[in-house]
């Protein structure tokens, strides 16, 4: 999908453990042409180059792949190091072993364990000390790592059956649809991902010079993800990119591309926690939020483009979105 953007919770909580150990960041963030008013901005959304200079700037700034949220660092590197070993086994089931075993070696606060017990593989990942994680993105995001890293690996999405976690239901539950597309159980004992036993034995299909690439991206190819996302969703959501903006088609012409009756497709949307209006919603306000911060156009235009019957009708919406006006969202990324 085109012009992705992030919800600031994450880049409040990235930003998290940097603030613990070196107070005040405003400075160093405005360095990277990272806006600190944006990030502070409860329901603001980031582009998706300044969230991925943001993490690169976190790990440099900490030597920290763990981002903080440990007592002891995870220095830049291990991820490399793990993925180097994990690229040359066999298939699925050695690359989690062999990275299991690397964890272990890395680190006795992050404890990941396989179980083959149940009907599905069940990949479990514990925080040891959860108080310096206390909003549960450490684990979050390593779950995401591994999930996608082992999909890249064998070059075959994992399609997860159900994810569990520990913490309550989050204020950002909206965006788990994109971090982990499946049905997800908050309160739970473990935080795991669940996935099919068959995927176990697929053979490893990456070459230690792909791996190299893929790392130098990070974490661009790990959160940029939903290429492989087949999602109803997703279908939907690029059927409105292809087209224009300032016409989006109605609720019967989607369904018909997509070969079902409208009633089916909104079944289909509700089961995945989204409906056409929200697809479309998100469509505009991330794509008011690219123009807003890379392209020279008045509010005026930019609601034109948008569709929007008059500029007024425009910044109430993106207000609603973002929680600031438009212009007010122009001024913070200057």
């Amino acid at each position: 999908m085109q012009n992705l953007t992030f919800s600031s919770h994450y880049a409040r909580a990235a930003l998290y453990g940097l603030e613990q150990k070196k107070g005040d960041c405003s400075a160093l963030l405005q360095a990277k042409n990272i806006d600190p008013n944006l990030i502070r901005e409860p329901l603001a959304r980031i582009p998706t180059d300044q969230f991925v200079r943001l993490f690169r700037l976190i790990w440099k700034a900490l030597d920290d792949e763990f981002m903080g949220r440990t007592i002891t660092p995870c220095k830049v590197g291990h991820f490399h190091l793990m993925g180097s070993l994990a690229v040359h086994a066999n298939n699925l089931e050695e690359v989690l072993r062999e990275s299991i075993r690397c964890y272990r070696l890395f680190s006795d606060e992050i404890e990941i364990s396989l179980n083959l017990d149940g009907d599905d593989a069940e990949l479990s990942l514990t925080h040891h000390n959860p108080q310096l994680d206390p909003d549960a993105f450490l684990v979050e995001w390593l779950l995401l790592v591994w999930h996608r890293l082992t999909g890249w690996l064998i070059d075959r999405k994992i399609v997860l059956s159900q994810a569990t976690f520990k913490h309550a239901l989050p204020p950002h539950f909206d965006e788990y649809r994109f971090v982990f597309p499946t049905r997800c159980y908050f309160g739970r004992e473990r935080n795991s991902l669940f996935f099919s036993k068959n995927l176990l034995s697929m053979p490893v299909v990456r070459t230690p010079a792909e791996l190299d690439e893929f790392i130098n991206n990070s974490p661009r190819d790990l959160i940029v993800w939903t290429d492989e996302d087949d999602s109803i969703t997703t279908q939907v959501r690029r059927l409105l990119e292809a087209g224009d903006t300032s016409s989006l088609p109605n609720l019967d012409w989607v369904a018909e591309q997509l070969h079902m009756t409208s009633y089916t497709l909104c079944r289909k949307l509700k089961a995945e926690g989204s409906a056409y209006q929200k697809i479309k919603d998100n469509l505009r306000r991330d794509q008011a939020v690219v123009m807003l911060t890379r392209q020279n156009l008045s509010i005026a235009e930019i609601s034109s483009q948008l569709g929007f019957a008059e500029p007024g009708a425009f910044s109430r919406a993106f207000k609603g979105w973002t929680g600031v006006s438009p212009l007010a969202y122009r001024q913070q990324d200057q």
